[in-house]
């Protein structure tokens, strides 16, 4: 239904290569997730297949798309501008008189109230909004759904209803989702898009196996290709220690053999040029054997050598009567105590009020003068300058050394040297992220606040990210509704109820049962 053949896509502003020579298929029944880390062209790949002339800004290709006479549903990564001063009202009214408007929202569980609102859609929170643009696409009753990153901002209802739906969607789904129990339980066919050495090839590799299996095999495949090069590279040195004691023993005989004796001359010169013979034969092998690979999920995640708070240390206490935005009660009676080095976890329905909660810990944390805070938000715009580049973000300061030791620390993270000194609001969401951690590194918190932290980053950042936040000596106080990152990271879980903060079982995250 969709065809894709010997597609290449680059960059118009640094001409770098994103995906080259790939084709693949799509068929009914097919469930196809994009992975690959961060920057490496997933968006890129789904705005070609379905907004070609707003790509055509940025990027360039060659290749062939065709899904006629099919019709795509395509849910774009973030909410396209024009559509943030129209009224909820404005876009649902086209369907009023579709009974599927009502059953779509319904299993959306998008309120009634909400559906026909006159309310902006910028004033939504950012599940309603996500919620709505789902349920918008899915009402064009298209023949195949192309979906980028269809959980974001969503509470943990929200993302199981996405996730069952995709897994039992009839018709075929292509989706860039970073959740990898999303991916391990709705995808059956995965498509990797890679950039390897240090970002400077592109490879792309189809799978007809789902995310789990695929990422065991992934692993095994570049250990065994690994251990066979380094086997041949290991044989390749012993021969040329041989090779090169016969031709110094060849050589030595030819400089001590009397003018006297021609005939030994005359082999010993037909002996060295078996010999060398033999040497380019060699080198032509080892050109043309097993070369070594890497893998781009080596990010250098390291928390553990950052300040610690001591053991039962009171970080922060909460009690608030109401928790509000402007004259909107969200919940009543919120009580938290958080000691030292807890990792806590907030959850609770979209719009329920926990980035709000977690800006007021922040306020008050900022006033204390023996913790060091660093507080991760959902809005980019908060964070950085995004005119800026990342290495002047990291290394405000203008001494050489700072700014070299921000630039190590961004290779550690994989970004290339163009990626450091580029305009921030050109990284991806992951990249951002990981700059984000890079300023936590240079500033040493004791004390993290992260609301929603591993939402952009990869399925293959994303377990070095957690075993990193799992280490971290200082104290941790997040949102998040990654169920990975709730069953491996937090100490407690808790949920953001009308009627305050409610605690949670882990063990049913650590069951994968939400």
């Amino acid at each position: 239904m969709l065809q894709v053949n010997n597609l290449t896509v680059t960059q118009n502003r640094d001409q770098r290569t994103l995906i080259s020579d790939l084709s693949f298929s799509l068929l009914r029944g097919d469930k196809l997730a994009v992975i690959g880390a961060e920057g490496n062209g997933k968006t890129a790949l789904l705005r070609i297949i379905c907004e070609p002339e707003l790509a055509s800004g940025y990027l360039n290709w060659q290749g062939h798309i065709d899904y006629a006479p099919y019709h795509i549903g395509y849910l774009a990564q973030e909410t396209p501008p024009k559509l943030y001063d129209k009224t909820v009202e404005a876009l649902t009214r086209p369907y009023i008189s579709d009974g599927d408007l009502y059953r779509f929202a319904d299993e959306l569980m998008l309120r009634e109230d909400i559906l026909f609102s006159r309310r902006t859609i910028e004033s939504l929170s950012g599940g309603e909004r996500m919620k709505l643009r789902l349920l918008l696409v899915r009402l064009e009753r298209p023949d195949i759904f192309v979906l980028d990153e269809p959980i974001n901002d969503l509470d943990l209802e929200g993302i199981k209803l996405v996730e069952s739906f995709i897994a039992d969607c009839p018709e075929p789904v292509l989706f860039v989702s970073h959740d990898e129990t999303l991916l391990d339980r709705a995808a059956n066919k995965i498509l990797h898009i890679e950039q390897i050495w240090r970002r400077t090839e592109a490879r792309a590799t189809y799978s007809g196996l789902g995310f789990r299996e695929y990422m065991t095999k992934f692993v095994y495949d570049i250990e065994r290709h690994n251990r066979i090069a380094a086997k041949e590279e290991k044989d390749f040195r012993n021969k040329m220690r041989r090779h090169l004691e016969i031709q110094d023993k060849v050589h030595r005989a030819q400089e001590n053999i009397s003018r006297r004796d021609p005939s030994g001359a005359r082999l010993l010169k037909k002996k060295m040029h078996a010999v060398k013979s033999t040497g380019r034969r060699l080198e032509r092998e080892r050109i043309e054997g097993t070369k070594r690979t890497d893998r781009e999920d080596d990010v250098d995640f390291f928390l553990a050598d950052m300040p610690n708070v001591p053991n039962g240390k009171e970080v922060i206490r909460v009690n608030l009567p109401f928790l509000t935005i402007g004259e909107t009660i969200l919940s009543r009676n919120v009580q938290l105590l958080v000691k030292g080095p807890e990792r806590i976890a907030i959850t609770g329905e979209n719009g329920c009020g926990k980035s709000t909660l977690l800006r007021l810990m922040v306020a008050e944390l900022r006033e204390r003068n023996d913790l060091q805070v660093f507080y991760l938000p959902q809005e980019w715009h908060e964070v950085f300058d995004t005119g800026s580049n990342a290495i002047d973000y990291l290394a405000s300061d203008v001494r050489s050394g700072l700014r070299q030791e921000a630039a190590n620390l961004l290779g550690s993270l994989n970004f290339t040297r163009e990626e450091m000194i580029r305009p921030i609001e050109t990284l991806s969401g992951g990249q951002k992220v990981k700059l984000a951690f890079a300023k936590m590194r240079l500033t040493r918190p004791n004390v993290l606040l992260l609301d929603e932290p591993s939402r952009h980053l990869s399925p293959l950042s994303n377990p070095a990210f957690r075993e990193s936040v799992a280490t971290y000596p200082g104290c941790v106080i997040s949102i998040s509704h990654d169920r990975a990152f709730l069953r491996e990271v937090c100490t407690r879980v808790l949920r953001l109820t009308q009627d305050g903060l409610r605690e949670e079982d882990r063990r049913l995250y650590a069951n994968d049962d939400v």
